[in-house]
């Protein structure tokens, strides 16, 4: 949390973002078998969702440091913890230019004057930098709708959908 602090009120913004900077965010914690049992080991699983001039490595950096000279002063029985980061996924994030030309043949063929850059994963990032071409993420629904209980698209943002493929 206050990595996350520091990253929101000190480190890179960019305002077409709805969240303009790198964000940190522990999404699950897990650990021992029951209530009466002292556990053996925790999970903290986190994700890093930078921005792509953040280099994610250098944040992840920041963490150890930040948890390794806790261990190394704990009392005894607690400097045999055995802390471990395990990468389990990464990407880049995308940063295609608002003005960029793609997003302008878009913006033509949805008629829509909206431009903004998702602050959500997807396979968009890897596209542009994999193979280095402007990469525009677009299709029908909100994330205000999605990825939570009773996700859906209604068939008005489909028809737009349609027409948009109908007009590349």
């Amino acid at each position: 949390r206050h990595l996350q602090d520091e990253i929101a009120a000190n480190g890179l913004q960019d305002r077409a973002y709805d969240i303009p900077y790198t964000t940190l965010h522990v999404g699950l914690v897990a650990g021992g078998t029951t209530l009466n049992i002292v556990p053996d080991h925790a999970v903290v699983t986190f994700e890093i969702r930078n921005l792509l001039a953040d280099n994610p490595n250098k944040i992840l950096d920041r963490l150890r440091d930040a948890i390794v000279p806790v261990t190394a002063t704990a009392r005894p029985r607690e400097q045999d913890a055995n802390i471990a980061f395990n990468v389990i996924n990464t990407y880049p994030g995308l940063d295609t230019p608002l003005d960029d030309a793609v997003v302008e043949m878009l913006a033509g063929l949805t008629g829509s004057d909206q431009r903004i850059k998702v602050a959500f994963g997807t396979e968009a990032g890897l596209f542009s930098q994999k193979l280095g071409i402007p990469v525009v993420v677009c299709g029908p629904g909100s994330m205000a709708q999605g990825h939570k209980a009773d996700e859906y698209v209604t068939l008005a943002q489909l028809d737009a959908c349609d027409a948009m493929l109908t007009a590349l």
